[in-house]
């Protein structure tokens, strides 16, 4: 199941609807949005997130896929919100599901790998001096992706 959407999401209740006596692994991967950037030394009083909805649909769908066959999963879940949100809100919730631990997990590292850098989603921080600023494509998360392709192919 994948969502790209402007509301919170309830983890509990998302849990729930994947929860199944099948499963002995569940993986989670919660984002949320903290208030200092501490290697520019900037503080910030939330995001702003944008996609390109379509697109970003098919990239998750692409990478939920490649989680499904890799990795003996039950369920791939990925939640992505867009729009402003503000300090300590959610953004981004992974959770995989399997029926033993080192799949689930290795699965939902790999997933939030690939949305990170392979998804058309743009976020800006809103910094406390009122301007907006984008946030660029970190070195350490494309040397990350660049491991997980190898291990797929």
């Amino acid at each position: 199941m994948i969502k790209i959407i402007n509301e919170s999401f309830d983890l509990e209740n998302e849990f729930k609807r994947l929860n199944s006596s099948e499963n002995g692994a569940y993986s989670f991967f919660l984002g949320t949005v903290r208030s200092e950037i501490r290697s520019l030394n900037k503080n910030i009083k939330g995001i702003f997130l944008e996609c390109y909805e379509e697109l970003a649909y098919t990239q998750l769908d692409k990478i939920r896929n490649i989680a499904l066959k890799k990795w003996k999963l039950s369920e791939c879940l990925i939640i992505h919100r867009i729009g402003k949100l503000n300090l300590g809100e959610k953004i981004v919730l992974i959770i995989t599901s399997s029926s033993h631990r080192t799949d689930s997990i290795e699965a939902c590292e790999f997933v939030i790998d690939s949305l990170k850098i392979d998804v058309a989603f743009w976020k800006f921080h809103l910094l406390d001096n009122g301007e907006k600023e984008i946030v660029p494509q970190k070195k350490k998360d494309k040397e990350k992706i660049l491991k997980w392709r190898e291990i797929i192919n």
